[in-house]
């Protein structure tokens, strides 16, 4: 089967590591040709990946003139993911678009209506689902395993004092570009969307960022369950994998899962646990899986693209809209105090 023939938008510290670390040798996409605008970050990129300069275009726009494109991957700053993504999708292209969405809750729909109008596959990349932890978390609660879910508690914690961290000057580092993997996990697991969401964040004395890096959340589902989270960039404490610790209470027993398997090392392996009431912790077996993060994003798009139909845990645009929703309502209730939204209002 023939790869999906893409055009890659964005080089920058982020857009690279698409370049050299997924789209580099992915069997799903044959990557036609590279966008960026800054002429030494093209000409680094040329050398790195060992391409002739006819590869590189300073816009879109020039690079769907000169090639046969299908789809075009977007690895921007926020700000231009909704216009180039729009301008993909009126040249007829399928799009999968870097994580926040959007910048807001109306470009997201836009471009929703814009790609179902014409008929084209429109992802975001939700990476966090493309690993077998939450998957297998989320298959043992729709399948009742243990019952009806009561309650989750998700803690993320890193530290940017040792990790040199580079989103310091960030808006909302841990509301919208670090926790939008976690409420989207939430959605995944549970298997339904939050109606409500109280927030409050804070920056620690010390803190070396200019924006709120931590903060407590309480999610509230049409079901009756509940969901604590807390998250922080600056904590001391052990370190949380990436994908966060995650423990959930069922009537019959709890599931403790951890995520980011596609790392070598032990704390960043998934692990999935059951533990019933007056027994010992079970380990679950995972499945493995071909593609994890994001090449496991790209080769759905593909699928989704050549099939027509959504495959299994497809981030798509339009299921997408309310991962950001959430980031938005999470926003809301911070700046005021910690006042609860409510999804239907947005």
């Amino acid at each position: 089967m023939e790869p999906i023939r893409t055009i890659h938008v964005g080089l920058g510290a982020w857009g690279s590591n698409w370049a050299t670390s997924v789209l580099a040798g992915h069997p799903e996409v044959d990557v036609l040709a590279y966008v960026d605008r800054d002429s030494a970050t093209v000409a680094r990129m040329q050398q790195r990946l060992g391409l002739p300069p006819e590869r590189f275009f300073p816009s879109l726009e020039a690079a769907m003139a000169a090639v046969d494109a299908e789809a075009v991957i977007v690895a921007l700053p926020i700000a231009l993911h909704a216009p180039i993504a729009w301008q993909a999708l009126e040249a007829g292209k399928h799009v999968v678009v870097e994580k926040p969405f959007t910048e807001n809750l109306q470009e997201a729909r836009d471009l929703v209506a814009l790609a179902e109008a014409r008929g084209l596959v429109l992802a975001v990349s939700q990476n966090y689902r493309f690993y077998p932890a939450p998957q297998m978390a989320a298959q043992l609660t729709r399948g009742a395993y243990l019952g009806r879910l009561a309650s989750v508690n998700v803690d993320f914690r890193r530290n940017a004092f040792a990790e040199r961290s580079s989103n310091l000057k960030i808006p909302h580092p841990l509301l919208r570009d670090m926790a939008i993997h976690h409420y989207d996990l939430m959605r995944l697991v549970i298997g339904e969307d939050p109606v409500e969401v109280s927030a409050r964040t804070w920056n620690p004395p010390g803190s070396p960022y200019e924006m709120h890096p931590a903060g407590a959340m309480v999610f509230s589902f049409p079901s009756g369950v509940h969901v604590s989270y807390r998250g922080s960039w600056v904590d001391f404490g052990p370190q949380t994998p990436w994908g966060g610790d995650w423990k959930m209470d069922f009537e019959k027993g709890s599931i403790t899962w951890t995520s980011r398997g596609d790392q070598p090392w032990p704390m960043k392996r998934d692990t999935v646990q059951i533990r019933r009431p007056n027994a010992t912790m079970e380990e679950v077996a995972l499945p493995e899986m071909r593609f994890h993060d994001r090449a496991g994003t790209l080769a759905a798009f593909a699928q989704a693209i050549r099939t027509g139909t959504e495959p299994l845990h497809f981030p798509s645009g339009r299921n997408n809209v309310m991962t950001l929703a959430i980031a938005e309502a999470a926003l809301q209730s911070s700046l005021n105090g910690g006042a609860p939204v409510r999804l239907d209002s947005l």
